[in-house]
């Protein structure tokens, strides 16, 4: 008897931020609304958060493919949805990812699951990914989203430090503009601010444990894919 196909949309849920818009708001190209004006959102739409701006703007997106950036205070972010503790086996988590034909510039691949909230690495090619490391790890909070998509390893540094937040982190490694792959938050001393792991709980950066982080920082090449979804 034939093993039926997984039901992905099941097993692989996507975890999208979406917030009710509050009032009647004019959306922009940039940040700061210097900005062209790009259209105006209405009280009472239901909107996908894409990513924030020092909590203070929003870029979202209307289903009809509407966006732009809004004020914070426009906006009704829901809380923190719990983590899903149900962990793919070995087998779906690698099928998923060759079902999906995920390729990259190089020999691996990076698979963030926000529902879970877990990085699988996974090495070979696509159609033939082979899962190597699977990590707890600590994504965006809603009012602060991890951006999701696919985007590319970038560059890299051993520390790093935000005088405005008083915290930094060490092996950071970049995979989208300000969003990071890093240790543990950690004060000027290099005191760890923070142990949760396996909780949305930083500002869109994805926190890993300090050996995690160290291991990242060493195997990832530039240029490998990143998933977040």
């Amino acid at each position: 008897m034939l093993e039926a196909a997984p039901d992905w949309d099941d097993l692989v849920r996507p975890s999208v931020v979406m917030a009710e818009v509050l009032t009647d708001t004019p959306a922009y190209s940039s940040w700061d609304g210097g900005g062209s004006r790009t259209c105006t959102f209405h009280a009472g739409e239901t909107v996908e958060v894409v990513r924030d701006h020092g909590f203070q703007w929003y870029l979202i997106r209307a289903g009809d493919g509407r966006e732009g950036w809004v004020r914070d205070g426009t906006l009704a972010i829901p809380s923190d949805p719990e983590t899903n503790s149900y962990r793919l086996p070995r087998r779906l988590v690698e099928e998923y990812v060759n079902v999906r034909g995920f390729t990259s510039k190089t020999d691996q691949l990076v698979w963030v699951d926000l529902d879970r909230q877990l990085t699988h690495v996974f090495t070979g090619g696509q159609g033939s990914w082979e899962l190597v490391r699977t990590m707890l790890c600590a994504t965006g909070r809603n009012i602060s989203p991890t951006i999701r998509g696919l985007h590319e390893i970038a560059e890299r540094g051993e520390w790093f430090y935000v005088e405005s937040s008083g915290q930094g982190a060490e092996n950071w490694v970049r995979f989208h503009g300000p969003y990071l792959f890093h240790g543990l938050p950690m004060d000027k001393e290099h005191t760890i601010l923070d142990l949760t792991l396996g909780q949305r709980r930083s500002a869109g950066c994805i926190r890993l444990s300090m050996e995690d982080a160290r291991w990242f920082y060493s195997f990832i090449k530039r240029g490998t894919t990143v998933f977040v979804y």
